[in-house]
This record gives C-alpha cells, sequence and structure tokens, in this order.
C-alpha cells in the first residue's frame, strides 16, 4: 500500500491526514558521503539517453531526450496493443564543444486513461531505450503534485526519486537550482557560457528523475545556480539571454504545443489545470543587487504585470512558485522580502484583487510552511518552501533564522507532496514533507 492516499479527497479535504514521523538518525562528522538519512550519494554518470516528459495535456506531449551526437535512433510512441504514433515534429540542439545532444520530440491525437511508451528504436527497429508515460487530464478536480528544489549532483540520492515516481504526481515542479553550475568539474570558468551547457549535461547523466521507466510531466524555473552562481544577479544581458536559452533547451516546455501551458517573460511560464493555475517565476533575468530598493528588483516590471494579469484574470487558486523565498527575511539568504520595494508593491497589489494566491519556493535547503497573516495579502494564506532534494542540509540550519509565521520545518533531504482541491471557491490542500524509505517529516493540511 502506498504510504499517501488520495481517499480523503472525496469528502473536499474535510479532514487531515494524521501521519506518524520517523525522525532520521543525522549525519555527524565524517558522513558527509551521506544524507541525513543514513543513504549513499550515487553520482555515477551515465552514458544511455536521459529522458524527460515536459507539458502535457489529454492529447499532446513533449520530450526532452539527452544523448550522444553520434547516437543514431529514431522515435515512436505506441500503446499496449501496439497501435503506433510518430512525432509530429522533431529537433535536435547542439553545441560544438559538447558531445551531447538534447533532442526534442512531440506527439498529439493520444488519449486520457491509456498506458504509453516512449521508444528509441536502433538498427532493424530494435528498441535500445523505453519509457512509460501518460497523458494528463487538466480538467480533473483534484491534483496532486510534487515541488522539489536544490538537485546538487554531487550529493544526488536516486531513492529518493524513486519515491518521488512512486507517489503518482500528476505533475512535477522544479523550481530552481536543478543543476549547480558553479560546482563540480568543468574546462570552462564560472561565467562562460559553455559552462552552463556542460553541467547540465553533466546533471542529465546523473539524476534518477531523467532514468526512471516511468516519465511524470516536469514544468521548471530556475534559481541562482542554475542561472550562474551563489546570489547572482542580471548584471549581464547578454549573458542573461544566453543562459534563458540554456535552461529552456533541457526542459520540455515549448509554448503552443500544449493546452493549458504558456510561457511567460523570460523563463518564467504558466500552467492552467483545472481551478489550479502554478505561475513558475523567473527571479534571476532582472534581479538586482542584495536588498536593492528599485521598485523592480526581484522580477523586473514586465514579470510582475504579467503575473497581476494570471491571476486577475484566472477563476481559481493560483500557485506563485518562486526559487528564493518570499515573505521570510533571513540573515543569510536571499528572499523577495529584502528586495522591498517589490515586495511591497506586489503584496500591496496582491490586496485589490478579488483572486487568491499561494506561495512556493525553494533554495533555503530545509522545508518550511509558513502562515501567511491577512495583513500581507488581504487574507490568510501560506507559504510552501520545498528545498533540499539533495543538497548540503544540517541540522540547526533552520534555527539560525526562525521567524514567527513557520508552522513546522525539516532538515532532512526533502521534497514536498501536496494533494488539492479547488471547491466551492475554497482551496484545500494536504502538504507532505517527504524523503526516502517512505519517510513523511511532516504534514498539515491548508486552506485559502
Amino acid at each position: 500500500m502506498e504510504f499517501l492516499r488520495r481517499d480523503f479527497l472525496k469528502l473536499g479535504l474535510t479532514q487531515a491526514i494524521a501521519a506518524t514521523v520517523s525522525v532520521p538518525a543525522l549525519a555527524t562528522g565524517g558522513q558527509d558521503d551521506r544524507t541525513n538519512d543514513g543513504l549513499l550519494f550515487i553520482n555515477v554518470m551515465r552514458d544511455t539517453p536521459s529522458i524527460l516528459q515536459g507539458a502535457t495535456d489529454a492529447t499532446r506531449t513533449q520530450f526532452s531526450i539527452q544523448h550522444h551526437k553520434d547516437l543514431k535512433f529514431n522515435i515512436i510512441a505506441r500503446n499496449q496493443t501496439g497501435t503506433v504514433w510518430q512525432p509530429d515534429k522533431i529537433e535536435v540542439l547542439t553545441q560544438p564543444y559538447s558531445p551531447y545532444a538534447i533532442t526534442k520530440v512531440f506527439f498529439s491525437n493520444l488519449y486520457l486513461g491509456e498506458i504509453f511508451f516512449l521508444d528509441l528504436l536502433g538498427p532493424a527497429d530494435q528498441i535500445i531505450e523505453r519509457r512509460e508515460f501518460k497523458t494528463l487530464d487538466l480538467a480533473k478536480p483534484t491534483l496532486r503534485y510534487a515541488i522539489a528544489s536544490c538537485m546538487d549532483e554531487g550529493r544526488h540520492e536516486p531513492e529518493i526519486w524513486k519515491n518521488m515516481i512512486s507517489q503518482n504526481p500528476d505533475v512535477i515542479f522544479f523550481i530552481g537550482d536543478t543543476v549547480y553550475c558553479d560546482k563540480g568539474e568543468s574546462p570552462y570558468k564560472k561565467g562562460d557560457p559553455r559552462r552552463l551547457w556542460t553541467r547540465f549535461t553533466d546533471a542529465r547523466r546523473i539524476l534518477e528523475i531523467y532514468y526512471s521507466k516511468r516519465l511524470v510531466p516536469v514544468l521548471a524555473t530556475w534559481d541562482d545556480h542554475d542561472f550562474s552562481g551563489d546570489d547572482a544577479n542580471s548584471s549581464s544581458a547578454e549573458y542573461v539571454q544566453m543562459a534563458q536559452r540554456n535552461f529552456l533547451a533541457f526542459f520540455a516546455q515549448n509554448e503552443g504545443h500544449s493546452e493549458g501551458y504558456a510561457q511567460g517573460p523570460g523563463v518564467a511560464s504558466v500552467l492552467r489545470a483545472g481551478q489550479h493555475q502554478f505561475l513558475l517565476m523567473d527571479d534571476r533575468s532582472w534581479r538586482l543587487t542584495k536588498e536593492s530598493p528599485d521598485r523592480y528588483a526581484h522580477w523586473g516590471k514586465d514579470q510582475e504585470e504579467w503575473a497581476l494579469q494570471m491571476i486577475s484574470s484566472f477563476d481559481g487558486i493560483t500557485w506563485v512558485m518562486n526559487g528564493s523565498q518570499i515573505f521570510p527575511h533571513m540573515i543569510y539568504k536571499e528572499s523577495m522580502s529584502k528586495h522591498n520595494g517589490q515586495f511591497n508593491g506586489f503584496t500591496s497589489a496582491l490586496r485589490k484583487i478579488s483572486k487568491k494566491v499561494i506561495f512556493a519556493s525553494g533554495d533555503v535547503h530545509f522545508s518550511e510552511v509558513s502562515k501567511i497573516e491577512p495583513a500581507m495579502v488581504g487574507y490568510q494564506t501560506y507559504e510552501i518552501t520545498s528545498s533540499g532534494l539533495h543538497s548540503k542540509c544540517f541540522p540547526g540550519l533552520d534555527k539560525i533564522s526562525n521567524h514567527a509565521r513557520r508552522m513546522m520545518c525539516t532538515t532532512n533531504q526533502n521534497y514536498v507532496l501536496i494533494d488539492s482541491i479547488y471547491q466551492g471557491d475554497r482551496f484545500s490542500g494536504n502538504v507532505y514533507s517527504c524523503s526516502a524509505k517512505s519517510k513523511v517529516n511532516f504534514s498539515t493540511q491548508i486552506s485559502v
């Protein structure tokens, strides 16, 4: 039996699930090669194709496949009865200095309720790689989604990815630091455009999510480490444009192929699924220096206006997902609240909109649930921080900057899983912090 169940959704989340929390033994000195759960890091690079499913609706989907340039293959989709679908379109992206290519492939005329296989075919149509996938029902009232950030492949923990897939999320959101471009070995220095591509290809050769036999749609935005390095900002417009192109090359989120999905400014994007809307914000392309008082120091003017328009025009709940935290004002970490010009302007604008929002963030290497008081946006809401999927986490990190809004927290390697429903003009959701070995660090129910 899976350890998290959806049965309670039938009653509109009227009762919270009581989860038994098993507290793991924490890592101590001399165990830097293990997670807090005592699991070994596995960061061996693989040379077989790595595959990611991206923006998907009931009949269409797209994939990003990383592979050696010299690997020749055809691509088809088929169902369990053997019916074959040919791609609508194939795009191949390469760089002259890299032995790896990204092939993007697009399918349509699929249907709900069916298991499909993405097959890479070699000579004589031999299957050299096979992945299972489904389409996504964007109209259903309940959703299960995972939120993850901070995926240092040098501290890769494959078991936590396997646990995530086993929970059958409808969609997975990567909200920053999917690659640590300023870490790891590379022949190129920090700030060299070639370093971004090579570090992204390194991560694609290691992380378990790219080798899962069962695919789940993934949508992504970035934070500082997959943009450049720690606390990086937009000081070079030329670099920003190059970094945007690099990031979008590795994910399968081309606009115009899937219902409900659209790109926004920079690497921002939106997914609308029933009465759930997810805004994946770009917190680097217009970011100014730390604690800049400029009115648009965090997201820029165009992106804020885009976000407010998306929120005000949507009849449902909106998740505002950002790499950096929104509300906590931490001693040692960035947050939108430190860019107080944009923070105050944006929250003031939200108070004038009748539609409601919830916030999600990453970056800090611990996960927490914060209750946001009505004075901030006009009603009580929450910020869910999901951080430290596999990155440097240590006991006491959260205590350095505790704050009054925090309801619960964990410093274990984890992701956040949410079961939610929007019903009667109200959002309800059960929130879980999940680790490997089917461990629930904390759980709670939220309602907005």
